[in-house]
């Protein structure tokens, strides 16, 4: 509905009871992007946010199911999508095809063609989408800023909402989840609110807001999440990883790859908390404390602690979770998952030595019991336990490198103790499966 149309709509005075009647709220991704309504993307430029609506285009168009992301499997769906900024036969293409994507059930709203000439929003070109005889599950617009007519300015709470209304009009009426994406502020502060810049009275308008941001633990992984949300209550972040596959034959002047964005697990805290986190920690003192602080309390304690007391006692000194795992992760600590029911256990890693520490045996010839091999001094105090050792030979199953007996599934399905996997586990370790890949998230937040 253009302006002028909407103009002439006159409101009225309506009984309730003659209103549609209650319903309840339906998700394209639960806790994340609502169908019938708008939600708003933004994130620095080239971090990946286009990825991510190629990686969603995908999944709705082929009805395939992601649960980690709050998708279930449903039939195949349309997806209308405006781009602006990416072409289309180079970059666009390439990405939904190597996403898997049903090319069939993508509408890209466009003037010709190439896929150029981005349609004008609000204005007449509404109109045509607005009239258009299919009812797409998904639009997508990237990026939302470009489609806007030169008179609006959105930074004016009024004209936001002039650019807004007839978006969300649109998802009402069709049921559809709209989502636009934009840039981020340059202005860095620990408010994720200052983030939106010029587009800040959009974040007042929106119902759902997604924040995309770089995870400062780990290079190339991309965090999104809900930043604001009247609809739910806070979910944790979704981290996701961009690979490069090779597509096309290299040259001289391409190496023919097109990247394909891969789920690498959920963050520990909401996008919110993360990027009001990473603002505090910018300079690296509250880190460094951080690894002062965890050093000197396991060093104290001279044992593999309980990761809950490790947690309580630096809520004590004032240190967040988050900076406390990055602690951990920089001193090189990692959980080890002991017991029945089993708690996730932290000790400092042992200085290196000149070679791997044997096990005192009883032959007296090559220092190892039957049935156990070395054990790296690092290792030997939790993977050599009398509790995970096997003593009738039976019915224990060994660890390949340590031998000593393994106890949780994970353990087993790889063949070995995750903590004995050198370099640590990837997703190109023999036995990776996403049951592994499940327990080691929870070591990682443990």
């Amino acid at each position: 509905m253009s302006d002028n149309a909407e103009a002439l709509v006159e409101p009225k005075l309506w009984r309730a009871t003659d209103l549609a009647g209650a319903q309840r709220l339906e998700w394209l991704a639960r806790k994340r992007i609502p169908r019938a309504s708008v939600t708003y993307m933004l994130g620095p430029e080239g971090i990946g946010k286009s990825m991510f609506m190629v990686w969603l285009i995908a999944l709705v168009t082929t009805g395939r199911a992601f649960a980690e992301f709050g998708i279930p499997k449903r039939s195949p769906a349309v997806v209308v999508l405006v781009i602006t900024e990416d072409d289309w036969s180079t970059v666009v293409r390439p990405r939904l095809e190597l996403a898997g994507a049903d090319l069939s059930m993508i509408r890209v709203f466009c003037t010709d063609a190439d896929g150029s000439g981005s349609p004008t929003m609000p204005g007449p070109h509404m109109d045509l989408l607005q009239r258009s005889p299919e009812t797409p599950a998904l639009v997508v617009v990237d990026a939302w800023a470009d489609t806007l007519p030169g008179s609006l300015s959105v930074k004016d709470p009024q004209q936001a909402r002039r650019a807004l209304h007839p978006w969300r009009e649109y998802a009402v009426r069709t049921g559809a989840a709209v989502l636009l994406s934009g840039h981020t502020n340059r202005v860095s502060t620990g408010n994720a609110r200052d983030a939106y810049g010029l587009t800040g009275e959009l974040r007042k308008k929106a119902r759902m807001t997604l924040l995309a941001q770089p995870d400062a633990d780990e290079e190339g992984v991309m965090l999104i999440g809900p930043e604001k949300s009247n609809l739910t209550g806070p979910v944790p972040a979704s981290r996701f990883k961009t690979e490069a596959v090779q597509v096309f034959p290299a040259t001289d002047d391409s190496d023919g790859t097109v990247p394909r964005l891969r789920w690498v697990g959920d963050a520990e805290q909401s996008a919110r908390e993360y990027f009001a986190d990473s603002a505090d920690e910018e300079d690296g003192s509250d880190r460094t404390t951080a690894e002062e602080w965890l050093r000197k309390y396991l060093k104290d304690r001279g044992e593999p602690t309980d990761s809950a007391d490790i947690k309580k006692a630096a809520r004590g000194a004032d240190i967040s979770e988050r900076t406390l795992q990055r602690a951990r992760k920089k001193l090189g600590i990692r959980p080890v998952l002991h017991g029945s029911p089993p708690r996730s256990l932290w000790s400092l890693p042992s200085v290196p030595d000149k070679g791997p520490t044997s096990v005192s045996g009883k032959d007296g010839k090559d220092g190892k019991e039957a049935g156990q091999t070395t054990v790296p001094g690092s290792q030997e105090s939790i993977c050599a336990t009398p509790e995970r050792q096997g003593t009738d030979g039976k019915d224990a199953v060994a660890c390949s490198a340590c031998g000593s007996q393994m106890v949780l599934d994970e353990d087993i399905h790889l063949g070995r103790h995750v903590m004995c996997v050198p370099g640590g586990i990837t997703a190109d370790t023999p036995g990776f499966t996403p049951r592994v890949q499940a327990s080691l998230a929870r070591q990682e937040s443990a």
